[in-house]
């Protein structure tokens, strides 16, 4: 008989477990080396987390964008607006020096932009323009008209509140000149929105010049013969300039659709660059402006005159400085900045202000332009320029009258129907491109 040793139950299982030694180590220590190996291949399976990536990589950046835009345009351009106020409410024959420190200060932030080493001393290290200079020339020109007849219209007799009311009909010659030069076709509810929008701000505006006790005469009522003519005139250069401007949008929309819509720094630049020899002429206006800007009190006097008890004899204190008197009372006492606003001239800050605010303004604008259409463009402004309207009645001491309250209403409204039928549209054109 032939037969096999049983071994123990115990030694079965000690020679299962100690057949090789370490196996369990090394099965775990495999595994990890087998899951990091799929890792560095992409073997592993992260859609979860690829996902979620895939979601705030391509929706945070659009936020952005718009949060930057909407501080750009609504900060920068409101800012502006209290700048300008400042600068004109003593003496408004300071336009052809703001708008020569605005190019000049705009040209010079934007140069680094426009600078490359590669490119070399013969072309002074500018690099070549993504879209031709030719075509930057044909923009400016229309730019440095809009400009120009905008500032030409207050000679012939055309009040701020009538300037507001003719260029809110930006929107609509925006319209017109897309749909008969630029293909562009409208619904209705665009139609409707722009039609509110410009009500809004139409009423707005003569509300205003009514809470301000000023004149909406078109001359008819006028003595003198010319009065009448010199009005017509002024209207005339304003839909003139209306009509270029909305050109120009026209114009630069085609840019962007045939060379990229990312060229916009370039065009910031070349728009203000190319802008200023036309400005040289006016030198002898430029430098009588610049000497009265040179003799008003320094910053720390306007500041200390503000919050005397009793008026400073020479000094003026300007109420719309209220709000932000605690700042500029920190800036004023401060070891670093105490010297400088010694002898800073007050309105040669309101100068530099302007200018900065007046980049950060029309950067915003430029940044809106390269991503939308010409009319969203002139939507937004318009709407941002009842929002200056508003500040500047709050801050310049106006009252905000019920029809002034009225026209932001319309204004806002109009903005939100376009807003609603644009991403209406925009969702429908997603559906067919997915189709």
């Amino acid at each position: 008989m032939t037969g096999r040793q049983e071994e123990p139950q115990g030694s079965q299982l000690n020679r299962r477990s100690n057949a090789v030694p370490g196996s369990t180590t090394i099965g775990k220590t495999t595994e990890r080396n087998d899951v990091a190996k799929s890792q560095s291949l992409g073997m592993i399976d992260h859609k979860p987390t690829s996902v979620a990536s895939a979601i705030v990589q391509s929706t945070v950046p659009a936020w952005l964008n718009i949060v930057i835009i909407t501080a750009f345009i609504f900060g920068g351009c409101c800012s502006n607006v209290f700048a300008l106020e400042a600068l004109i409410q003593d003496d408004p024959n300071h336009g052809t020096l703001i708008t020569f420190a605005q190019f000049v200060i705009i040209a010079l932030l934007t140069l680094p932009t426009i600078l490359s080493p590669a490119a070399g001393l013969k072309s002074l290290f500018i690099s070549k323009p993504a879209i031709p200079l030719k075509s930057w020339a044909i923009y400016t020109a229309f730019f440095m008209s809009v400009n120009l007849l905008n500032n030409a219209a207050f000679i012939f007799k055309i009040s701020v509140p009538l300037h507001i009311i003719v260029r809110s009909g930006g929107p609509v010659a925006s319209m017109v000149v897309g749909y008969l030069y630029n293909s562009r076709r409208y619904t209705p509810m665009q139609v409707i929105s722009v039609t509110i929008l410009s009500a809004g701000v139409v009423a707005a505006a003569i509300a205003d010049a009514s809470a301000k006790g000023k004149s909406l005469d078109l001359g008819l009522a006028a003595s003198e013969g010319s009065s009448l003519f010199k009005t017509l005139v002024g209207f005339i250069i304003l839909g003139l300039a209306m009509v270029l401007a909305a050109f120009q949008g026209v114009y630069a929309d085609w840019l962007y659709q045939k060379y990229g819509r990312d060229n916009w720094r370039e065009g910031l630049f070349y728009s203000h660059a190319l802008s200023i020899p036309f400005l040289l002429p006016s030198y002898p206006q430029l430098y009588p402006q610049l000497k009265s800007l040179l003799a008003s009190p320094s910053v720390s006097s306007v500041i200390k005159a503000s919050s005397a008890t009793a008026p400073i004899p020479g000094i003026p204190a300007p109420q719309f400085l209220a709000p932000v008197m605690p700042l500029l009372h920190l800036f004023a006492s401060h070891p670093s900045t105490q010297p400088i606003l010694s002898v800073v001239p007050i309105k040669i800050s309101y100068l530099l202000l302007n200018g900065l605010t007046q980049y950060l303004c029309i950067r915003g604008v430029y940044l809106l332009s390269a991503k939308t259409s010409s009319l969203t463009v002139v939507i937004v402004l318009n709407i941002r320029k009842l929002v200056s309207l508003i500040l500047s009645v709050y801050l310049f001491g106006n009252v905000l009258t019920f029809g002034v309250l009225t026209g932001a209403t319309l204004v806002f409204l109009g903005g939100g129907i376009y807003a609603y039928e644009g991403a209406r549209l925009r969702r429908q054109q997603s559906k067919f491109k997915n189709a």
